[in-house]
């Protein structure tokens, strides 16, 4: 849908931006990062003052319902809803969430009348093209942008937009229902606008451009709640997540819980980055479990788990992955054995799995087992060792002592 408000005249760029301006990039991107990965209740006065001034300044009347929900996953059920798509909400869908919280939602989302669009949003002024495609401004604009957009899809927003879209109805629900299936589908996770916002909020702290209503609007919503769908009479808030887990490269990571758990109870559990059951995590499940999950990711991290569980050892024992060559000595690491497995159903593609023993002691008295993952060409154990540390297995052989 076209944006109503008028188009201002184009200007001519600003000068160069100072010193002093650059130096505010790390400070915004760090801002705008923080309220894309916010944990905690939403402050809901000023997220519906923000949709007031949005919808004003873009030349609409207000929406006439402002529905609350406690997660994505909600918001999502409820855009479709709204957009007539009831009956092809999947059961899957409903069964992501608390009994509660379904409940929730059948209560406080009206059905009447059908609403078939979302309203398009942009926080930056039509005015500021040419700025943006001037190389002073457009190349800190452009990685301000990414960095925010990259840290906050890392940190949340992929795993949780996966999770919601993994619902959609399929080709089958549609050809059953054909005059709900042509309705469009408004529950997909929305485009986030963090980046372009982190870009005006720049630009305001720099004085080259003010933001008009509708920009002011979209910045208030983003710093104070969560997704959020704007429909012409309507608008679905979600609040943000009351738990949220990174490892140290800022990807979604719990080894023992929910990575993300929202205030309606919708979870999502993440090991290193990697969307997880909640089985595979929370409970100790058999190793034919792990290596049955149909995506190549899952089985590689669920595998990871167990190993760090039970042992790389027994772990391979109870898998029945085939051995490749004997068991030999680890020249490299004298009293210690090397061995050989074959993985090409845990990994979909031709690679062995080496095990070995550290060389050094944890501070317990105990030698951590580990496991590395090696070409499939390499069928010799001493081999393979080698090979994951730069060596020939002569050169190898010939170690005094690994670490």
């Amino acid at each position: 849908m076209a944006d109503p408000r008028p188009a201002p005249g184009h200007g001519r760029p600003p000068p160069a931006p100072t010193a002093e301006q650059q130096a505010l990039l790390p400070r915004v991107r760090d801002e705008w990062t923080g309220h894309g990965l916010a944990v905690g209740p939403a402050d809901r006065p000023a997220a519906e003052a923000g949709v007031q001034d949005a919808y004003l300044g873009a030349g609409r009347r207000p929406p006439e319902h402002v529905i609350w929900l406690g997660s994505p996953m909600a918001g999502a059920i409820a855009a479709d809803i709204r957009a007539g798509r009831l009956p092809l909400i999947t059961r899957r869908a409903w069964l992501a969430l608390p009994e509660a919280a379904g409940e929730a939602i059948v209560d406080r989302v009206p059905r009447e009348p059908v609403e078939t669009d979302l309203i398009m949003l942009d926080p930056l002024p039509a005015d500021l093209g040419g700025l943006e495609r001037d190389r002073r401004w457009g190349g800190p604009l452009g990685r301000l942008d990414r960095e925010v957009t990259a840290a906050v899809e890392t940190g949340l927003r992929r795993a949780a937009g996966a999770a919601v879209d993994h619902t959609a109805p399929t080709w089958q629900d549609a050809r059953r229902l054909p005059e709900v299936g042509a309705l469009p589908r408004l529950g997909a996770f929305p485009p986030r606008l963090l980046g372009r916002l982190a870009q005006l909020d720049f630009l305001a702290r720099c004085g080259v451009a003010e933001p008009d209503r509708h920009g002011g609007g979209l910045l208030r919503v983003a710093r104070s709640a969560g997704e959020w769908w704007p429909m012409r009479n309507s608008v679905i808030l979600t609040e943000r997540p009351t738990e949220l887990h990174h490892d140290a490269e800022g990807r979604l990571h719990h080894a023992t819980g929910p990575a993300v758990r929202y205030p309606d109870g919708w979870c999502l559990w993440a090991w290193h980055g990697v969307t997880m059951p909640r089985e595979i995590i929370e409970d100790d499940v058999p190793i034919r479990r792990a290596v049955s999950l149909r995506n190549s990711e899952q089985r590689r991290c669920a595998v990871e788990i167990l190993a760090g569980r039970a042992g790389w050892g027994r772990l391979a024992g109870q898998a029945g992955w085939p051995r490749v060559g004997r068991e030999v000595p680890d020249p490299g690491n004298p009293g210690q054995v090397l061995s050989l497995w074959c993985v090409d159903r845990l990994y979909d593609d031709h690679l062995h799995l080496l095990l070995m023993t550290n060389g050094t002691e944890e501070r317990d008295g105990t030698r951590r087992e580990f496991g590395e993952l090696v070409p499939g060409w390499i069928r010799d154990p001493v081999q393979a060792a080698a090979w994951q540390i730069g060596l020939t297995a002569r050169q190898y052989r010939e170690t005094v002592r690994r670490t």
